[in-house]
């Protein structure tokens, strides 16, 4: 990347993370996932959370997967409260789609649009011992992906799409086409698109 996204991205990462410093107690209402280092170990982390408040439950970390859901909020600022459990997370942007929020389902790219931003994405923690409503999963995790009514997109933190890069996966609806469909077309998130 040129200096000025850089900069950008240095500015980006400081408005979200000295308001969190200095109200340490006070957990943020969303995070800006391309702006922490490791995202991977951020959401890790949301899974030991959620499996420490799950204590009486008996939910093991071993036995706990993420459980992402797209919410319906389009900006940060329609997000009053942070959620009880779990975090809203932002800055991620669709690749080879669109994102229909009115239908809440994957659609064909808009003409001469490369990338489609996508609303707030809501992440939890389930117990893999307990039945999976919506899927995904952190790498290697098995998702619930029994039907096609959902496409298993991968989420990325650039648009070399390797391994190293590779962060998790989220199930998005797909009425129109079948995931093999968005699969073909290599429909992925993307935290930089640059």
């Amino acid at each position: 990347p040129t200096l000025g996204i850089w900069l950008a991205g240095l500015r980006k990462r400081d408005d979200q993370l000295r308001p969190w410093l200095a109200n340490s107690r006070q957990r943020p209402k969303t995070y800006w996932l391309p702006g922490f280092f490791n995202p991977a170990g951020f959401l890790t982390a949301v899974q030991q959370e959620v499996t420490r408040a799950r204590a009486d439950d008996r939910w093991a970390l071993d036995s706990v997967a993420l459980d992402v859901q797209v919410s319906e909020f389009d900006r940060i600022e329609q997000v009053k409260a942070p959620p009880a459990e779990g975090v809203y997370i932002y800055g991620l942007s669709l690749d080879g789609a669109h994102w229909d929020s009115k239908h809440a389902t994957l659609k064909e790219s808009e003409p001469k649009a490369l990338f489609c931003a996508m609303p707030l994405l809501f992440v939890t923690a389930i117990s893999s011992k307990a039945p999976k409503q919506s899927g995904g999963a952190m790498k290697g995790q098995p998702t619930n992906s029994a039907s096609s009514l959902f496409y298993d997109c991968p989420v990325y933190r650039y648009k070399l799409r390797t391994d190293r890069y590779y962060i998790f996966s989220v199930p998005l609806a797909t009425i129109q086409q079948p995931a093999r469909h968005w699969t073909l077309r290599g429909v992925a998130m993307l935290c930089f698109t640059t």
